[in-house]
């Protein structure tokens, strides 16, 4: 059995994507974006030393919904995003490829 590494896994899913069509592309690109999403509120959250049910409290949104959009999961609106934004002391802003901000 050939092992794969998860560099190799994400390469033959974006080639699937790609076989299959523009919706199969705007579909990977909605998921990668969640889970840098989730990434990004993990990385936030543990940088000021927060669990996950103290943000939940902080911001109130459960703690299984910050359990969930920190994996990637789910489709939070922009209203919870924006609670737990302003719980962890930040903005939510839009961002272009090039990472400058367009919009905040």
């Amino acid at each position: 059995m050939k092992k794969t590494t998860f560099a190799e896994f994400l390469r033959d899913i974006e080639a699937e994507a790609h076989a299959e069509g523009p919706e199969a592309v705007a579909q990977l690109d909605v998921m990668r974006q969640r889970y840098a999403r989730g990434g990004q509120i993990a990385m936030l959250r543990k940088r000021q030393k927060l669990t996950q049910p103290a943000l939940a409290k902080r911001s109130g949104v459960e703690q299984a919904d910050i359990s969930r959009i920190e994996r990637g999961l789910g489709n939070p609106t922009e209203e919870t995003l924006a609670k737990i934004a302003r719980a962890l002391g930040v903005r939510l802003a839009f961002v272009d490829k090039k990472k400058k901000v367009v919009a905040a």
